[in-house]
């Protein structure tokens, strides 16, 4: 048992020592992430990509060591009770001993060959020697006991100092992972008010944007199908939304009023609660599943004969490259990843790689 609370502590203060290395690690990182942002070369998409990732990474290890701290927390109270307990036991086994203890010393303290002869005749005499050297035996074994039991509180005593500061280490990692998740999505939100102050610096946004739906659109391109299946053009119009929510901006050309720039929008931004499920709107093979620039957790589906759907800016992806879906079957939840207006679900139809307007697709609900 004591080998197994040993090995537990020092896995504990390693994982501490280990959180602490890569925290300075990823520190480094955001400095020369943030410290870049001043250079105008800077492709600014992939800065606010990276802040993201490093905003959510920190609010991950927040979760992780709170995590820690209330399981370390448990077992000092655990600990404390055991603690206790032995404090408890050692007391009683003293408070029983003690008066034995007396008498004893003072059997000691006379004279033993005139204890025996006042027995009278020789059987009292061995019977008075033999009931001593009982009494002497009983206590011997009581001390010994009393002995383990001190032993034993003395174990439980280091334990909980081991597991108080096993504690306090996880608080001080706690409490700096917290301080730097606070100052990440700090300078995040700073970036994101930069670029609405600053019109240049949107301009090249938008061109990153593009830049980026061109890199996707030759993604679909390469993924295009062989298969000549029609039944999703059967299902033209009879399509299901892809998440419970409202269309916030349409397919088409799109005037941004808070940038003040125009735009071609190629699908639909869906306002939808975050964590609302996202269903496949057909049957199909899951071509692409992962991190997008500009796209966040994005999501493609292969349809046949060239039809594509995507879904981006997902909190997370419940299916794999490869996996067959049905229509209606859940394969994520609406997020905010890669995402510059919080949480919703984009959403294209893609023909040959193309961009088509989703609306006449769908089942009017």
């Amino acid at each position: 048992m004591n080998a197994l609370v040993l090995a537990l502590l020092l896995a504990a203060s390693s994982d501490v020592e280990d959180e602490r290395a890569e925290l300075q690690h990823r520190l480094a990182s955001e400095k020369a992430a943030f410290d870049a942002i001043g250079d105008e070369k800077k492709d600014l998409l992939t800065l606010l990509d990276t802040l993201e990732r490093l905003a959510r990474e920190s609010a991950t290890r927040t979760a992780n060591l709170e995590r820690s701290v209330a399981r370390v927390a448990k077992q000092v109270a655990a600990a404390e009770e055991e603690a206790e307990v032995a404090q408890d036991a050692v007391r009683e086994q003293q408070r029983r001993i003690a008066p034995r203890l007396v008498t004893l010393y003072r059997v000691q303290k006379q004279d033993s060959l005139g204890n025996l002869l006042a027995a009278g005749d020789f059987a009292s005499i061995l019977k008075r020697q033999r009931a001593l050297q009982s009494l002497v035996a009983a206590d011997a074994r009581e001390l010994e006991e009393l002995g383990q039991l001190s032993d034993w509180q003395r174990r439980r005593m280091h334990r909980l100092e081991r597991l108080e500061m096993t504690n306090r280490r996880y608080l001080r990692a706690l409490r700096t992972e917290q301080a730097v998740s606070r100052a990440r999505l700090a300078r995040f939100r700073d970036l994101l008010s930069s670029i609405t102050a600053e019109q240049n610096r949107m301009s090249r946004v938008i061109a990153d944007l593009e830049q980026t739906d061109a890199e996707l659109a030759n993604l679909v391109g390469d993924m295009q199908s062989a298969v000549t299946a029609q039944g999703f053009r059967a299902r033209r119009g009879l399509l299901p939304y892809p998440t419970q929510g409202i269309v916030e901006v349409g397919f088409g050309r799109v005037v941004n009023p808070r940038f003040n720039t125009v735009t071609v929008q190629k699908g639909l931004d869906l306002r939808a609660a975050e964590g609302a499920d996202v269903f496949s709107v057909g049957e199909g093979t899951v071509v692409f599943s992962g991190w997008l620039k500009g796209y966040g957790n994005l999501v493609i589906i292969d349809h046949g004969a060239n039809f594509h759907s995507l879904y981006a800016h997902l909190a997370n992806s419940q299916v794999d490259v490869g996996k067959t879906v049905t229509e209606r079957e859940r394969i994520g939840q609406v997020g905010d990843t890669g995402s510059l207006k919080g949480s919703y679900l984009y959403f294209e139809i893609r023909k040959a790689g193309q961009a088509v307007d989703p609306l006449p697709w769908l089942k009017p609900e």
